[in-house]
């Protein structure tokens, strides 16, 4: 059933977004575009539990039209401190519109790997997104230290937007900070990676959500011969985190890197689905989801790696790991392969869930450490496979000190 039966659609209403557009002051084809997208939005229903990727999460109670878009977002990007390489841009995607060069960039790339028909929540975004963040890495440059992009959110619903374009031997780093307060959001997020050849991408999501928001994220990635693609997600806050992260493996030799760690407490809600799409030849995907669960929270994964005919010589890894930290805690998890050739070098996946190991335990224990002082060591031990992989050695400290506040005051 169409949303547009049950809730007015106020501001997510197909002329409503044309006119914002029009006072925003974006050209006609990010105008159009919009209106598309609102179009879609009004047509299309809300993700059921009937499709795989919904199966453990129930969103049927939730109206995105019943969360007013907040007025005042807007995502603040810093620069490295070195700024921004020559014939590079890090900032708003509406300040990249004023520039003839880069709005030709965003025109030809923007919505292009995530159409707003694919689905409720993105072609949401795709018709409300405000400020927006396109970074742009030139040819053969190097940014010295990560951008950073600050998403805060007050109340009502937020919609992320983020475009990056890597071009050809081109180096950057993206770290996106997730923050709220105790108010009610919804906020869904869009990103699109284009990783040209030989180029290095990595994105880094700190979830550090308040305890009322619901965060869902599509990302999806495009890769050119020999490109590098890496993308984590630290979700230590929120009430519902899905985050759904996808790789196509277009060009030979480049690779996909997927990682996700959650930490639950309470009744936290953590959603994770992976799709790498091994098209190119002698590609290589690696996709690691862990999660550690006190009280009653939950960690879903569904997994998806495909090896099309043309994709000869491809390498894939895929596992999740869930530790339960207490008797009410539960986690579901399905990896699935899908190989349409023989000629591959290895295609494997792995997923458990159980308690903490009580041999493990009893020797800390034995070492004079109590239960909880414990836990927050095999708890950090557990994370580190994933969290090693993050080059931001202040970011690291930071995950590391959040991970040992929760476990302090969590229900094991």
């Amino acid at each position: 059933m169409a949303e547009t039966q049950t809730q007015p659609l106020g501001a997510y209403a197909a002329d409503a977004v044309r006119a914002a557009s029009e006072a925003r002051g974006e050209p006609g084809w990010l105008a159009e575009k919009r209106q598309e997208a609102a179009r879609a939005f009004e047509a299309l229903p809300m993700p059921t539990q009937r499709s795989r990727p919904w199966k453990y999460t129930d969103v049927s109670g939730l109206s995105i039209a019943a969360h007013p878009p907040e007025a005042s977002f807007l995502p603040v990007v810093a620069v490295p401190e070195g700024g921004v390489p020559a014939g590079g841009y890090a900032g708003s995607l509406a300040d990249a519109l004023q520039d003839e060069r880069l709005a030709a960039v965003v025109e030809q790339h923007l919505g292009a790997l995530i159409p707003a028909t694919e689905g409720k929540f993105i072609a949401a975004n795709a018709s409300q997104w405000t400020g927006g963040v396109f970074v742009h890495a030139a040819r053969g440059k190097a940014f010295e230290a990560p951008v950073t992009v600050g998403v805060t959110a007050q109340a009502g619903a937020v919609f992320p937007r983020m475009l990056i374009v890597a071009e050809a031997a081109s180096d950057v780093t993206v770290l996106v900070r997730c923050s709220s307060g105790d108010a009610d959001v919804l906020a869904s997020g869009v990103v699109e990676i284009v990783a040209g050849a030989d180029s290095n991408v990595r994105v880094v999501f700190d979830v550090g959500w308040g305890a009322a928001t619901r965060d869902f994220l599509s990302l999806r990635a495009r890769t050119d011969r020999g490109a590098n693609v890496q993308v984590a997600t630290l979700a230590i806050g929120g009430a519902l985190v899905k985050h759904t992260l996808e790789g196509i493996l277009e060009g030979e030799g480049s690779t996909g890197r997927f990682r996700g760690v959650a930490l639950g407490d309470k009744d936290q809600h953590f959603d994770f689905v992976t799709l790498q799409n091994h098209i190119g030849r002698k590609t290589l995907s690696d996709v690691q989801i862990k999660a550690a669960l006190a009280g009653g929270s939950r960690s879903i994964y569904y997994g998806v790696t495909r090896v099309e005919e043309t994709a000869a010589g491809a390498a894939a890894e895929q596992e999740n790991r869930n530790l339960l930290l207490s008797g009410d805690a539960k986690a579901d998890s399905d990896p699935v392969l899908e190989i349409l050739t023989n000629e591959v070098i290895r295609c494997g996946h792995g997923a458990t869930v159980g308690p903490v190991d009580e041999e493990a335990l009893f020797y800390l224990q034995s070492r004079g450490l109590d239960r909880r002082q414990s836990l927050k060591l095999l708890v950090s031990g557990f994370f580190r496979s994933v969290l090693d992989d993050i080059a931001d050695e202040a970011l690291l400290e930071e995950v590391t000190a959040s991970v040992e506040r929760k476990l302090e005051v969590a229900r094991l």
